[in-house]
């Protein structure tokens, strides 16, 4: 049985768990570990991670690949992101900084939320739709979650303090009795 671990969100943890060593000393020979630049990097739009795992699995997951599946422009934007730390502790501070404050201001509305570590929050809003429709009028994009089997929640991204902000005053709005 293959078990494939989605770590996008892997580098926003202080103290992440490794499973690397599982795969290097062959105790799991079924696992694959997928990560992305999408996320802590700010490579979405080059569409680039990578995959982890032992020898043999990854030969059989290269058999369906297509050739040349990445360009150059997006293996010398990954190779540099590894690289560059300072991007990447400044990003999870960022990010850290910004899940609290909205977080505060959740409560502050009253709303359920579910904790996160990612860069992205779910908050229970009660009309998940229209309050996306609200918010979109305001200048602020939300993700509804009904598509998710979430109706009353919305996805929250985590941005700059600015845009935090913007997002809390624009979420207080869509919330207020017409």
């Amino acid at each position: 049985m293959l078990i494939i671990l989605d770590e996008a969100y892997f580098e926003f943890l202080a103290d992440p768990v490794d499973l690397l060593p599982m795969i290097r000393e062959e105790r799991m020979p079924n696992l694959v570990i997928m990560r992305t630049f999408s996320k802590i990097y700010g490579l979405a739009g080059l569409r680039i991670g990578y995959g982890v795992g032992c020898k043999e699995m990854i030969q059989l997951l290269e058999k369906p690949r297509q050739p040349f599946n990445i360009n150059a422009m997006a293996q010398a934007g990954a190779l540099a992101a590894l690289d560059d730390l300072d991007h990447l502790n400044a990003t999870r501070k960022t990010n850290a900084d910004g899940l609290k404050y909205l977080e505060q201001g959740l409560n502050s509305l009253g709303l359920e939320y579910v904790p996160s570590y990612a860069n992205f929050i779910l908050a229970r809003v009660g009309d998940g739709p229209g309050v996306f429709k609200s918010m979109q009028q305001n200048g602020v994009i939300v993700r509804p979650m009904q598509g998710y089997g979430l109706p009353e929640w919305i996805r929250i991204s985590i941005g700059t303090q600015e845009e935090n902000e913007k997002s809390i005053q624009a979420l207080k709005s869509s919330l207020a009795p017409n």
